[in-house]
This record gives C-alpha cells, sequence and structure tokens, in this order.
C-alpha cells in the first residue's frame, strides 16, 4: 500500500497542477515581436497571401505602443475583401515596407486575465511617397475624407494566448466594435465618417512570438 501511495500522489499532484487555470496578466504576455503565421476570413479561407507585403509582424510594447506591418490586413479589415482586391495593385507602393517604415498604433487591456483588447491601428502610408489617399481615391470616397492620416480603432478584439505563451490569436468576431478618427490641430479626435463602421470584415489571425527585432523579420522576408 506504501509503495502504490508513493506512485499515486505525486501523480494526484500533477493532475491539479495541469488543472489550474493560468492567472497570470494577459497584458505581459502579449508584449514582444509576433509574426502573423495564418489568417483566414469569417468563412475559413486563407487570407495571409493577400496581406503579406512581404510579411505582417507587429511589436507591442509594455507602454502600450505599437509597431507594425500590418497597413494591408488593417485596410483588408475597414474596407471589406472585395474592395481589398480593388486596392491591390496599389498596396505594395503605399506599404513599401521594405524600406522599412512600419505604422504606429496602440493597444488597450485591462489589467489580470482578460478575453479581448483594443487595438488602434494609425494608417498614413510613406512620408514623400503615395498615401492611403490613393487607396481610397479607388473606392470613390468624396474628397472631404482623403484625410492622409486615420486612427481605426477594434474594441472587444478576441485575444487567446496558448502554446506555453507563444501563439496568440486575435479575432474580430461579432462582438467587435469599430471607430475610426482622425485628430485636430490639438490632437482631439475628430470622428471620421468615410466608411461605415459596421462594414468590417470579420476574421482571425495568428501569430507567432519572435526573438528578434521588427526590421530583422521584414528583412528576413525580403
Amino acid at each position: 500500500m506504501k509503495k502504490i501511495l508513493i506512485l499515486i500522489i505525486p501523480l494526484f499532484f500533477v493532475f491539479i497542477f495541469s488543472c489550474v487555470q493560468d492567472l497570470s496578466p494577459t497584458k505581459p504576455k502579449m508584449e514582444g515581436l509576433w509574426e502573423v503565421t495564418a489568417a483566414y476570413d469569417a468563412q475559413g479561407n486563407n487570407i495571409l497571401p493577400q496581406i503579406s507585403l512581404p510579411v505582417v509582424g507587429f511589436h507591442l510594447s509594455s507602454d502600450n505602443t505599437v509597431i507594425s506591418t500590418a497597413g494591408p490586413l488593417i485596410m483588408y479589415i475597414v474596407y471589406g475583401g472585395s474592395n481589398y482586391v480593388t486596392m491591390a495593385s496599389k498596396m505594395d507602393q503605399v506599404f513599401n515596407y521594405a524600406s522599412l517604415d512600419f505604422n504606429g498604433g496602440e493597444f488597450f487591456i485591462g489589467d489580470g486575465v482578460q478575453e479581448r483588447f483594443t487595438l488602434e491601428m494609425k494608417l498614413e502610408g510613406l512620408p514623400g511617397q503615395k498615401t492611403i489617399t490613393t487607396l481610397l481615391q479607388m473606392l470613390n470616397l468624396q474628397s472631404q475624407w482623403l484625410n492622409t492620416v486615420i486612427y481605426h480603432k477594434f474594441m472587444d478584439v478576441k485575444v487567446d494566448i496558448s502554446n506555453n505563451d507563444n501563439t496568440m490569436t486575435w479575432t474580430w468576431d461579432n462582438s467587435t466594435k469599430a471607430l475610426y478618427n482622425t485628430k485636430d490641430q490639438y490632437g482631439n479626435y475628430i470622428l471620421w465618417q468615410g466608411w461605415p463602421v459596421t462594414n468590417f470584415s470579420k476574421c482571425t489571425v495568428v501569430l507567432t512570438k519572435r526573438s528578434n527585432d521588427l526590421t530583422t523579420l521584414v528583412q528576413s522576408h525580403i
């Protein structure tokens, strides 16, 4: 009996600890460099080739800053797959990541364990070159909406972290809400109504943790 207990008790504790929920905060797990290694639309179709110019990477910092090559992904989400096809021929000119000019933004999430977060990405294209105005003109937007800088905010994006914190999944679903803004000369938000906030594409992206920096990630895919 003692020999049996000696064998069973350690196994019992291993089972108990394996069932304990991970209560470590979500935000620190999200920080660092991530590469989008899979992306799917609401029907499960692979959209990664359409949005990788040449790679979709995010660097999330502890101060909530986001640096990324996610311009094409954000354009796909905001304006939809069919419109993205229309803009695709000009996309690599607007988001020429080979020159190492990246897109900025921020992310926000509550304390402790969270299942959803907010992502805000600023799109402006590249200084001195064609900007997203070029893409918006292809969608026949009226001139008053052709701002060079638009802040695309997505609230309640679902986040799931797995595989020893090395895999992260973001899902834009029916609980996700969008809000698009510009800013005035004082930095105050001004609602941008150039495109309906209810028309964004539902999709899922899978991100894999990387140990290098965003510049190195881009150069490795050129």
